[in-house]
């Protein structure tokens, strides 16, 4: 049974208030980056146990966590620290979720703050009836296997209170830029992806339109049970806004080049854009959707438009992948394929006979023969120039001939 948020309860018609909450140093600093790059109607709270971060942060408001624990210096990567900074600032969390609609968690999984509060905040704003989207990104793999570890434990602890969880491996930034490209430019290129699922998300949900999507149907895609959230958004102006728009979404990482869009059990497309968009555009659209989409797909539509007239087309898919579905990283993308169990034995024990095969005849041990070492044919050499010199006699030996050649010589 879907449960709906507050703001739907009948008789109530109010827009619904959005929140992004940015947790732990790399959360804070996605959401700085994104509220810096565009206005969206979002309440910015950023949650931190460093206080140095909460001072350069440009949220609205901003709440230290646990200062009696880490004394505002950050949980230093141990999710236990951070753990202890949340339930000693729990009431301020509950604060930070009350009066939201739609919550937005923004961290970065593997430290010690952003892998310990985000579950935390996720099930105290599951609790406050709100709408909850996780927005984490994953550490590289070169950061080691506990850090890995802990990623791993925060994200299923997310799992069980969040409606959706859009989460960017860091591996796979070698893939949205060329190889030489600088680091800078590299990560903007990552927190984009992040912003256009914050942004599209934020419109589907707040945006009106001639066809507004239904929070049923939203809310059927974002909390389908196992599988995974699929995203991609793409945008574009011009002439021929419609064929680029969409071959952007479909290039999006978060659908593997548009290749996962064929295992989707759900899809949502909603289009955004100025009062000029047509509906042979629209018609355009889908109909390439579908062409990339299996035929047992459950699509929906949502259509809405800008008042900035000078708006570009956006086109957002996001997808549910069913849980018969397994995601696996393989060196260029990710690999899905079928949960298969596993297959009944051919013969069933039950009738398979008892009585016992007879044995092989053993074969006779044989020795291996013993390999003989013959003396090296060593003849003494000459004395050359030392021919007429008396030799040097030890106790019977003569000592100007090497060693090893007296030795063989010597019976």
């Amino acid at each position: 049974m879907i449960t709906y948020p507050r703001w739907l309860d009948r008789g109530t018609h109010k827009e619904p208030v959005l929140r992004l909450l940015s947790i732990g140093n790399a959360g804070v600093n996605i959401a700085d980056r994104i509220a810096v790059r565009a206005s969206l109607p979002l309440e910015t709270v950023a949650l931190n146990s460093d206080q140095q971060s909460l001072n350069a942060s440009v949220a609205s408001r901003k709440i230290a966590l646990g200062p009696m624990t880490t004394h505002g210096l950050g949980a230093g990567g141990d999710p236990e620290m951070g753990l202890e900074a949340a339930r000693e600032s729990m009431s301020e969390l509950r604060q930070s979720v009350e009066g939201a609609d739609v919550i937005f968690l923004c961290a970065g999984l593997g430290g010690g703050t952003g892998s310990a509060v985000t579950p935390q905040v996720a099930e105290l704003a599951r609790a406050n009836g709100s709408l909850v989207i996780a927005v984490v990104t994953m550490p590289f793999q070169f950061e080691g296997r506990r850090r890995s570890q802990q990623a791993q434990e925060a994200m299923q602890g997310i799992s069980r209170h969040a409606d959706a969880i859009v989460h960017f491996e860091n591996d796979r930034m070698a893939e949205i830029t060329a190889p030489r490209t600088e680091a800078e430019e590299t990560f903007a290129a990552c927190d984009n992806i992040l912003f256009q699922s914050v942004a599209s998300l934020t419109r589907l949900i707040s945006c009106p339109g001639p066809m507004a999507v239904a929070v049923p149907d939203l809310l059927g895609i974002l909390r389908s049970g196992g599988g995974g959230f699929l995203f991609g958004s793409g945008e574009a102006d011009g002439g021929n806004r419609a064929h680029e728009a969409l071959e952007q979404a479909l290039r999006s990482p978060l659908l593997d080049r548009g290749r996962l869009l064929h295992e989707a059990s759900k899809v949502l497309v909603h289009l955004s854009g100025p009062r000029s968009l047509t509906f042979a555009e629209v018609g355009a659209i889908m109909q390439e959707i579908s062409k990339n989409t299996s035929h047992t797909s459950l699509l929906h539509l949502g259509v809405s438009v800008a008042r900035d007239e000078s708006a570009p087309l956006i086109v957002t898919l996001i997808g549910h992948c069913g849980a018969a579905a397994r995601i696996e990283p393989t060196a260029s993308a990710l690999k899905i394929e079928p949960v298969r169990a596993t297959p009944p034995a051919l013969f069933p024990e039950e009738t398979i006979q008892s009585t016992p095969n007879p044995p092989a005849p053993a074969e006779p041990k044989t020795t291996p023969p013993k390999v003989k070492q013959e003396d090296l044919p060593l003849e003494p050499i000459a004395r050359g120039r030392f021919e007429k010199v008396e030799p040097t006699i030890v106790e019977g030996e003569d000592l100007d001939v090497p060693t090893f050649l007296r030795r063989k010589l010597k019976k």
